[in-house]
């Protein structure tokens, strides 16, 4: 049996080990660079001022100059400044649409030179100073926006300029609307990181089943690996009678003793951590949750859907960068977000309220949230906790109210966008402690060391990435055909070949 077993380890080592060293290499880079990403004040700071008049069109106009074409709910409504006009930007099923704020019609598709005037507009904005457009291009995808969560936006124009950054932005033709910057420090080193982590090669990646099965496949394989070699060095470990050469290794050849005590060492943190990997493709519907009672939840908590045909906007106030209707408790409210930075939530009467909503309006709109469940109390939160807490890539909103109900679900609640944070069940917490605990060592102790915590990371990745390299140094041998030593057993004992 253990000589199958070595079998087994030795070609799903061959097979996999490559890519379980570029899952530690690349994760080791992700630690440092995030993916590609919008910020919201890099967003802000790129959109114009909105004037001080409203502009002619109410977004009751222009809601109906787009429902007739398009009978659906609105899902979503912004007011922005975009090529000197006022423009609405409305969600009518799954797209973005346009409307021009002066004249009620809705605005055809961007042509290139409306794309390349709005380009340098953001680019300024950005940058602080005017940027010279090297090249744009119309296209449905690319790598960095092979994303799902852009769908809605598809097409966009790729904006690239000459600058020493190599700024590139992404912007929807039918909107209008700045998606994405990238620059080329970020792109090249994304090659090595979040494109190399996630397989995000952009023909796979757009087949999003595809690409999740063989994610799950091959971290899931990669995991049973590591546990049979844990087995097979734990087998071939002698701590009391020791091999002939007085070692608790029988390997004699380095870089199988490296990769048979490195495994020792740290193979178990190896095998938390892809298995942590794993989980978070989803296996058989991982972590679950009651995605219906949470859906429900999130309609209580907005209450009727966005009344676009009587919709008013607030008054205007300078330093709005855009205005943004969402839905609290039945009642229209405006996110005026500025130019700034932050952002500022508008009460139906028209109240300015930097602080957001107060303690009373939260713990009544939490009751209605979930009515069949008593609650337990709530507090008011200023630093992260065990569930929500800020990391270097994901920023959260704070202070944030947490109601604790007693069925054992917590929700946080952000006062300045009026909006559920996050919602906590078991099936979450199960996520929080299986995957971000192993896969990211997001661990109470460590949350709030800053470096401290990068370098136990990063000593953690380099040893895993020593035990891959040993394996893959010996699995190419093997492919070379060289002949494996002899094992030394203890007297008495029948000599093993190497796996």
């Amino acid at each position: 049996m253990w000589r199958r077993l070595h079998l087994i380890h030795r070609w799903a080592g061959i097979a996999l080990g490559l890519l379980v060293l570029l899952w530690l290499l690349s994760g080791l880079v992700m630690l440092f660079v995030a993916r590609p990403e919008l910020r919201a004040e890099e967003r802000q700071r790129a959109l114009a001022e909105l004037p001080a008049r409203a502009p002619a069109v109410s977004p009751a106009q222009a809601w109906a100059a787009v429902s007739a074409s398009t009978p659906a709910e609105a899902g979503g409504l912004r007011l922005q400044q975009q090529l000197g006009r006022p423009v609405y930007l409305l969600q009518a099923g799954k797209r973005w649409l346009a409307v021009d704020g002066l004249s009620g019609q809705p605005r055809p598709p961007l042509d290139a030179a409306q794309a390349a005037e709005l380009a340098r507009t953001y680019a300024r904005g950005l940058s602080g100073r005017p940027l010279e457009l090297a090249e744009l291009e119309l296209l449905e995808r690319d790598q960095w926006t092979v994303y799902s969560r852009f769908n809605a936006q598809r097409p966009f124009y790729r904006a690239a300029f000459r600058d020493d950054e190599g700024l590139e932005l992404y912007i929807g033709q039918a909107s209008g609307e700045l998606l994405l910057d990238t620059r080329r420090w970020e792109r090249a080193w994304n090659w090595l990181g979040s494109v190399t982590h996630w397989i995000y090669i952009t023909p796979l990646r757009q087949h999003t089943e595809l690409w999740r099965q063989i994610i799950l496949w091959s971290s899931g394989a990669a995991a049973l690996m590591c546990v049979l070699g844990l087995m097979l060095g734990l087998q071939r470990l002698r701590l009391r009678r020791r091999y002939a050469s007085g070692s608790v290794s029988p390997y004699r050849e380095r870089w199988q003793r490296w990769h048979h005590l490195l495994g020792l060492g740290g193979g178990a943190v190896l095998l938390a951590w892809l298995f942590s990997g794993w989980l978070s493709m989803g296996p058989g519907g991982w972590p679950g949750g009651d995605g219906e009672a949470a859906r429900q939840e999130r309609q209580r908590w907005q209450g009727s859907s966005l009344p676009a045909a009587s919709l008013a906007l607030p008054a205007p106030r300078p330093g709005v960068v855009e205005l943004e209707a969402l839905r609290f408790q039945s009642q229209t409210w405006w996110l005026a977000r500025l130019a700034q930075g932050g952002s500022e939530l508008i009460s139906p009467e028209g109240q300015v309220l930097p602080q957001g909503l107060s303690e009373a309006q939260l713990k009544t709109a939490g009751q209605a949230l979930r009515p069949d469940q008593a609650l337990r109390g709530g507090q008011w939160l200023h630093e992260g906790d065990l569930y929500y807490y800020p990391l270097r890539h994901h920023p959260r909103s704070f202070p944030v109210y947490r109601l604790d109900y007693a069925d054992g679900v917590s929700v946080y609640l952000d006062p300045r966008s009026a909006r559920i944070a996050l919602r906590l069940d078991a099936a979450g917490r199960w996520n929080r402690w299986l995957f971000h605990a192993l896969h990211r060592w997001d661990l109470p102790p460590l949350l709030g060391l800053g470096w401290a915590r990068d370098a136990w990371v990063i000593a953690l990745s380099l040893a895993g990435l020593a035990l891959t390299t040993a394996g893959a140094v010996l699995g190419w041998r093997r492919l070379r055909g060289r002949r494996p030593s002899i094992l030394k057993r203890p007297s008495g004992q029948k000599a093993l070949a190497t796996p």
